[in-house]
């Protein structure tokens, strides 16, 4: 929808209620208690804050299934056109037939990963069979003992600071005591991590980082993303915006004591990594968002639900 903006350049707190109720009907946003974008815009009492909530709300991205899916099919996609590069008379049913789909865990292997959900939605909306889908650690068994070319996707919702891939790339060592890597180097496997949307920082480290992984993204989120970037699309490039817009965010955090770790924490006020994104899923939200949105507190209403420790 086209945005509108004042002489000022502020957001109209009731244009964007209204924007947001009409994305609700249609079934774009979700219900209420997974996206309370009313409640969290009651915290900001001020009408120059509810403005600036305004505008951070209105700029916020969100993924409903139906997007997720056809972005999922769009990235699968891409990793076909280069396969067709990589095997002769490469085609569209060899999705079915040669490939392997599996998924980067976390930074500890747990049932709750998005890969899991992943893996589903590739059995159920791609008709992927299940014996093509894989468990990490059961991939990682396979890929060391096989000696044919086998074409390995890994599905991903989002890269954030690449700190997972890397890791699982580089550290992680198999029974055999070998890395990804190394077995990447040293056989004619193909390995390609294919996410629905990347940042910029965690693209970039994995593109250094990971040598041998193919790398592709249906949307690359640079600096224009960060809610503490003064080029960042939210603010539209008005410097006593921004100023006025991250001092909101960060003395809202400062009463509610979320960690300032300069990115350590997950919790972090400008998210992990200091990655400042605003934007979430269906299925989870990733640690890259500042944590104003989720935090629970008595006097404090969160935009959306998502599973931390204080």
């Amino acid at each position: 929808m086209k945005r509108e903006h004042s002489r000022n350049d502020t957001n109209n707190y009731e244009e964007v209620i209204e924007r947001l109720d009409f994305l609700r009907r249609m079934q774009i946003w979700p219900v209420k208690n997974f996206l309370n974008y009313k409640g969290w815009l009651d915290n900001f009492s001020e009408q120059e804050e509810k403005e600036i909530a305004s505008r951070i709300i209105d700029f916020f991205l969100f993924f409903p299934k139906q997007m997720i899916i056809q972005m999922l099919k769009t990235v699968v996609g891409y990793c076909g056109e280069y396969l067709k590069i990589q095997f002769q008379n490469w085609q569209h049913d060899d999705f079915l037939k040669k490939c392997i789909f599996s998924y980067i865990p976390g930074e500890t292997l747990s049932s709750t990963d998005s890969g899991y959900i992943f893996l589903r939605y590739l059995r159920d909306e791609l008709h992927i069979p299940e014996k093509n889908l894989l468990d990490y650690n059961k991939l990682l068994s396979l890929v060391n003992n096989s000696t044919d070319s086998i074409p390995i996707i890994f599905i991903d919702d989002f890269i954030g600071s690449g700190a997972q891939c890397d890791k699982a790339w580089n550290e992680n060592k198999i029974d055999s005591g070998k890395t990804l890597n190394e077995i990447a180097s040293n056989s004619k496997h193909i390995f390609i991590y294919a996410s629905l949307i990347a940042n910029y920082i965690g693209y970039n480290r994995i593109k250094k980082n990971c040598i041998g992984l193919k790398l592709y993204t249906c949307h690359l989120l640079n600096n224009e993303y960060n809610l503490f970037d003064p080029n960042c699309l939210c603010w539209k490039k008005n410097n006593e915006l921004y100023l006025k817009g991250t001092e909101l965010i960060i003395s809202k955090s400062k009463k509610l004591n979320i960690p300032f770790s300069g990115g350590a924490s997950v919790n972090d006020v400008k998210g992990f990594n200091e990655q400042g994104l605003a934007l979430s899923f269906e299925h989870g939200t990733p640690d890259a968002i500042p944590s104003f949105f989720y935090w629970c507190d008595d006097n404090w209403t969160p935009l959306l639900r998502k599973e931390y420790k204080r």
